[in-house]
């Protein structure tokens, strides 16, 4: 008997040992998790200053110009981003000439000192009023934004500074930047390099050239034509071959409206990804304070990468806004302001900050941009500071 208990539990003992070899074969290590780099980027369009905008400025007694103004209101919107990128559609001459406005600009250097508070790191300088105080002022404007801190794309000192892509490593994803415009308005670019042209050759050439250098290439073409709220096929065909070409995001100006913005599918030969376009930003500031040039949108992307997989553009979201030419004394005062903000305020304060005629325009923004950029109505009931982009 004590043989046969013996007998079992040798028997169970073989069938536990082989049991427990099995789960050990069975053991699977477990999959890497893949590492998630994530550079987000608020951006806006056209940023001009007309005269209406410099003599509001200018302080008598000091003699001096402070536009600190402008961009306080909306800067919690610049604010907390990894690349604040804008449309710079102006020249710092030089006080050796007038300051002037359209057709020409020629705008004091402290409104540098509104736009590095404001956050800007990147701006595209590449526009039809690049030349507008020759080559000395498109000189000098750069050694501004240099002496600034604001990096630049589009105008150039040498051929050597204009083929030399700009990038930039953003949390881990390198980005590269490539501007260039439509034309000057006729006037004559004495070296080519000093403005990048719109030329299918050599754009594409620098396009393909960024692609090979970052993981998203972002183009800022100057196209489309003025006050057009739907691009023509031109700039659609224009806009296709960017991206044929290797961009992963177009962020167009020119028409100082807005128009439309979509996402793109895209594969540069690593994968297929989401792309994105808007085909113009509008204006960010100006003393066009028609509708519907005085209202626009500040953009916010996130740009995702997972593993080794492109980056890819995970969301779009729009904070509408406003640029409010004269306060409620019926001044000139300009600065650029959140639509929910002002649409927000308590019944009491609404009138301290804007006149009433404003307030009926900024109620007509909201439906207007909303509808415009989403396709619907939203009453002022479900108004939102700031909305998502949905992905088709």
């Amino acid at each position: 008997m004590k043989r046969l208990f013996c007998l079992w539990c040798l028997t169970v003992f073989c069938l536990c040992g082989c049991a427990t070899q099995q789960v050990q074969y069975n053991v699977k290590a477990e999959s890497p998790i893949p590492m998630v780099k994530t550079a987000t980027m608020a951006v806006v369009g056209d940023i001009m200053v007309h005269d209406y905008q410099y003599n509001e400025a200018y302080d008598t007694h000091t003699g001096t110009y402070n536009f600190m103004h402008n961009f306080q209101a909306v800067k919690p919107f610049l604010t907390g981003y990894d690349l604040v990128v804008g449309n710079l559609e102006l020249t710092f001459g030089g006080a050796e000439r007038p300051y002037s406005s359209f057709p020409c600009f020629n705008t004091p250097d402290s409104f540098l000192d509104a736009l590095k508070d404001a956050g800007f790191d990147l701006l595209t300088t590449a526009n039809n009023h690049s030349m507008d105080t020759g080559k000395a002022g498109l000189l000098r404007t750069l050694d501004q934004l240099d002496a600034y801190g604001i990096a630049h794309v589009g105008t150039y000192r040498s051929q050597q500074e204009r083929d030399t892509i700009y990038t930039k490593d953003v949390n881990g994803i390198t980005f590269a930047f490539v501007s260039a415009t439509y034309g000057t308005n006729g006037i004559p670019v004495p070296e080519k390099y000093l403005v990048n042209l719109i030329d299918d050759t050599q754009m594409v050439a620098d396009i393909q050239k960024a692609q090979e250098m970052a993981d998203v290439v972002v183009v800022l073409p100057h196209m489309g034509n003025e006050y057009e709220t739907v691009p023509r096929d031109t700039f659609v065909q224009w806009a296709d071959n960017m991206f044929a070409a290797g961009a992963d995001i177009v962020l167009a100006s020119h028409p100082h409206v807005l128009q439309r913005m979509e996402y793109r599918k895209v594969d540069h030969g690593e994968g297929e990804h989401d792309g994105f376009i808007i085909y113009s930003l509008g204006n960010f500031i100006s003393s066009q304070t028609t509708p519907p040039r005085n209202a626009s949108v500040i953009l916010h992307l996130t740009v995702e990468q997972v593993g080794d997989a492109p980056p890819s553009v995970k969301e779009v979201s729009f904070v509408p806004i406003w640029t409010q030419f004269r306060n409620a004394q019926n001044q000139n005062h300009f600065m650029v302001r959140s639509v929910y903000d002002m649409l927000t305020l308590p019944e009491g304060q609404r009138y301290q900050v804007v006149r009433p005629k404003d307030y009926q325009r900024l109620l007509e923004v909201h439906k207007e941009t909303a509808n415009f950029l989403l396709q619907k109505d939203i009453p002022l009931s479900e108004i939102q500071q700031e909305y998502i982009f949905p992905k088709p």
